[in-house]
């Protein structure tokens, strides 16, 4: 998040929201199958409706975060002379995945009531 973005921009919410809610979409999108970065961030944007559209700067960050956290892992794979990092979910991933959907959707309701003014 750029430090001159003022709270009162959405894009100072939507970078905040965007921190939080990448790992979860990472987590959701490799529920479905094994991939690697390009693929994932276009799958991560999929997801999100458009919401997270993960950079580099962004997404390989929470990337080395979920993987020292043991909630994924990932193998070097070659094709076309082009090695690739390859992204699994792992069981504590799939765990942590379903804890995060159930936080999320206890506090949908309340976000949604709050935000009616």
């Amino acid at each position: 998040m750029s430090a001159s973005a003022s709270p009162t921009s959405p894009q100072y919410w939507h970078a905040l929201i965007n921190q939080s809610a990448i790992r979860f979409f990472i987590l959701r999108a490799l529920w479905d199958k094994d991939s690697y970065g390009y693929i994932l961030s276009k799958e991560i944007e999929e997801l999100s409706w458009g919401f997270c559209t993960p950079t580099e700067s962004t997404l390989y960050p929470a990337l080395n975060d979920l993987e020292k956290r043991g909630l994924i892992h990932s193998t070097k794979t070659t094709a076309n002379s082009r090695t690739r990092k390859v992204y699994h979910i792992t069981e504590s991933g799939k765990l942590a995945f379903r804890t995060a959907a159930k936080t999320w959707g206890d506090i949908i309701p309340a976000i949604r009531k709050a935000t009616t003014l």
